[in-house]
């Protein structure tokens, strides 16, 4: 992966999506190897934090923990994902991708024992966090991997099937949270990770061989930037912390909120201040925004993370408090964005192959993605099961369209060689708007609330208690008092619904400034795969059956040949070089010759054998 560069130059010019090039895209087919490197991909990406959506309200009560408290075990999550990618991204480049890659599958399984054995809230927070910093590892990895392994023209197509399970997992994550909460212990939320924590740790030093760098320790430690990152990480995180609890937690005029937010922003401003001028290896590269385009996809990936982790969150949430459904039937509601999601996701990302362009289904999926938004706003107390079915069908459509090609367009705008860190620095983008739409949904949904609760004269004590509330909510009785809570309810909600499309136009009218750069880039990489025993073993056992199974057909299909001719009324001669001839009306039909085929098809079987 190239070095900082100050002074990038274009590597493309604009051009339409459909181009000559894309009739003439470079043939290319995975390994083994490779093929077995993207399924392991798939499996450990399907850890992630949404499962424990709908679980939240089981875990307060069990923990004796406040909404506030309820609200940040979610929130540590995400703010460890988010400010930890930049920097494992890097230092991957120094140690290597498979000793992150298990390192990070390895905190991830020691925060999810926390997790899951914490006698406290304040202990779920610390495993939260210790998850996090492995679960941003494990994204951002599975990124740079595929940068490794697959040119950038096919990459789309390929890691379709990562970013598939990525998104089936936190949409079938609901569901799982919902029926786990409700049947069982919410603990079990987290022993459920283990199975793929073990199959990451053990099929990682298997499959993920590369060719060893002869470099000593030492000479690693001294090439990471680490007061780079370290002021990064601390800033980051100040900024985060106060967008999250500013307006809810404190008061964005209290010192609590003012004081993290001004030490992250000037944080951030010194970090770039630092990587652009004494960093001696930059973790974070500036030749990644050296144009309008890249700016322009980045931005849309951070507002993409924020919406939809945002509606993946406060969708539940209106489930289970306006329309009072139960953590399982929450889950299943879901599913209409499963079910559209993933194709979509999947779908595109071939046609971007077979294309060569990622702008038309960025725009298309922000033009769908903002209808959805515009249709959320209209859900009420009474809203029919049809309107947000259809609402989620059409979000589901929408992000779909988006998830792949943002991140192709990112690698396909960057520098050559440096498309790695563009990977990573997507992958950072998305979850920081994650972070962000968590934050901003949460105080705009509490003071709209409270707005509400404040006209209709009931106390807004509520609204800072929202989901706590619920059950209380469940319990009442039908009435007046009951139907103006739902109406403060469904009024924060409208208001959060409205931020978010309000940020989506947003966000189509800036992935217009996208511009199209060839995709047809040579693969560049420092990190090689090496020879595997495990991919050779499954690629001769596969050879041989492919083999015995043509065999099988041949055979049986030059056998039918020999019975058709033998039932011939006029008979067979013989020609002089072998071959059967049979006589018909006038004519002669030379048939095949099964033993020369047979043959060849066993010393084929013979020659694959021995290898």
């Amino acid at each position: 992966m190239g070095l900082f560069r100050r002074d990038p130059k274009p590597q493309a010019e604009d051009k339409p999506d459909l181009v000559d090039e894309s009739l003439q895209a470079p043939e290319w087919q995975p390994t083994t190897h490779q093929k077995l490197i993207m399924v392991m991909l798939s499996v450990i990406s399907f850890m992630d934090a949404c499962i424990i959506v709908t679980s939240l309200n089981s875990i307060v009560e069990d923990l004796k923990g406040t909404t506030t408290q309820g609200f940040w075990v979610g929130t540590a999550y995400l703010l460890s994902t988010s400010v930890s990618m930049p920097f494992l991204a890097a230092i991957s480049d120094i140690f290597g991708r498979p000793v992150l890659l298990i390192s990070s599958v390895f905190m991830f399984t020691v925060g999810s024992i926390m997790c899951a054995t914490a006698p406290s809230i304040g202990a779920l927070l610390g495993g939260r966090s210790v998850q996090g910093i492995g679960g941003g590892g494990i994204i951002v990895l599975s990124l740079v991997i595929f940068t490794d392994i697959v040119p950038l023209r096919q990459r789309p197509k390929w890691y379709g099937t990562v970013q598939g399970a990525w998104a089936m997992g936190n949409c079938v994550g609901p569901v799982l949270g919902g029926i786990i909460s409700q049947n069982t212990t919410w603990r079990w939320v987290f022993y459920i990770m283990f199975p793929f924590c073990a199959f990451g740790l053990v099929s990682i030093p298997f499959l993920l061989t590369l060719k060893p760098k002869v470099e000593t320790l030492g000479d690693k430690l001294a090439r990471v930037d680490w007061i780079g990152s370290f002021i990064f990480m601390g800033s980051a995180t100040s900024f985060l912390i106060a967008i999250s609890w500013g307006g809810t937690q404190f008061a964005w005029s209290s010192a609590q909120t003012i004081a993290p937010l001004i030490i992250g922003i000037i944080g951030l401003f010194g970090t770039a201040a630092w990587e652009r001028c004494m960093a001696k290896e930059p973790f974070l590269r500036h030749s990644l925004f050296y144009n309008l385009s890249a700016i322009s996809a980045y931005v849309c990936s951070s507002i993409q993370g924020l919406i939809l982790f945002g509606q993946l969150y406060y969708v539940p949430f209106y489930f289970m408090s306006v329309l009072a459904y139960s953590p399982i039937n929450t889950g299943l509601a879901l599913l209409p964005v499963m079910v559209t999601l993933v194709p979509a996701s999947i779908v595109t990302g071939a046609l971007i192959t077979r294309f060569n362009g990622y702008r038309w289904p960025i725009w298309a999926g922000w033009v769908i993605t903002t209808i959805g938004c515009g249709l959320t706003t209209m859900w009420d107390i009474n809203t029919h099961i049809a309107v947000w079915v259809i609402t989620l069908i059409i979000l589901g459509f929408g992000h779909g369209s988006i998830l792949n090609a943002q991140n192709f367009a990112s690698q396909a705008i960057c520098v050559d060689g440096e498309e790695g860190a563009a990977a990573a620095m997507y992958g950072f983008m998305r979850h920081f708007g994650t972070a962000l739409g968590v934050g901003i949904g949460g105080t705009t949904f509490q003071n709209v609330m409270s707005l509400k609760l404040g006209w209709l004269g009931i106390s807004t004590e509520i609204a800072k208690n929202a989901e706590g509330y619920i059950p209380y909510l469940k319990a009442m009785p039908a009435g007046l008092e009951k139907t103006q809570i739902l109406e403060g309810y469904v009024y924060g909600f409208k208001g959060v619904f409205r931020v978010y499309l309000g940020i989506s136009g947003v966000a189509f009218f800036v992935s217009m400034l996208i511009k199209h750069y060839d995709m047809n880039k040579e693969l560049r990489t420092d990190h090689q795969l090496q020879d595997n025993n495990i991919a050779k073993a499954v690629d001769k056992r596969f050879s041989s059956y492919r083999h015995s199974r043509m065999s099988t057909m041949l055979n049986f299909k030059l056998g039918a040949v020999d019975e058709r001719a033998r039932e011939t009324d006029s008979g067979e001669s013989s020609d002089s070089d072998g071959s059967r001839t049979q006589v018909g009306s006038g004519t002669a039909t030379p048939l095949m010759k099964p033993t020369i085929i047979e043959t060849k098809i066993e010393e084929e079987d013979e020659t694959s054998t021995d290898t």
